[in-house]
């Protein structure tokens, strides 16, 4: 099966309600727009692993949850470029190996050089990751997301 240009990645634990929501949203993305020409991934918590869905395609958009300065719920879109972890590591664990980590370790290596990456994080509730708040902001993110999603669609049928 041929690998669609374009991957919207959902990480997260789906065990864990705040943490799941990359997921939960390329799921609803993945049942309100089946015709998109997207593979629409949900891949947890891979680790290195993430590399082999990342191949071969122009752009790649992750959807995740976590701390990104906003309110419970909201969500900010980033480019590879602006996103810094404020995590303290003592090196590469796959203990500590997150999105941010993932994408440090790929530049270093030389993967993904001509790949968009755009990742957009949903802030998680005040009470950590057992809160149902990130939910209230689903609609939104997924109507960024798929806004997203059908301008690249379109740039990339321009240059066929």
């Amino acid at each position: 099966m041929k690998r669609k240009p374009i991957a919207v990645i959902g990480l997260g634990n789906i065990l864990v309600q705040d943490d799941s929501a990359g997921i939960q949203v390329v799921l609803l993305l993945e049942k309100l727009h089946p015709d998109l020409p997207v593979d629409f991934i949900h891949a947890g918590t891979p680790g290195f692993h993430l590399v082999h869905q990342c191949e071969e395609r122009k752009k790649i958009i992750f959807i995740d949850a976590g701390y990104c300065e906003a309110p419970p719920g909201e969500f900010r879109r980033f480019t590879r470029d602006q996103v810094k972890s404020v995590k303290h590591s003592s090196g590469y664990s796959l203990h500590e190996f997150d999105l941010i980590t993932f994408l440090d370790m790929t530049d270093k290596m030389g993967f993904l050089e001509d790949v968009e990456v755009v990742i957009y994080c949903i802030q998680t509730g005040e009470s950590g990751y057992h809160s149902e708040e990130a939910v209230k902001g689903f609609p939104a993110l997924i109507s960024a997301v798929y806004e997203e999603l059908l301008e690249t669609a379109g740039e990339l049928a321009k240059k066929v």
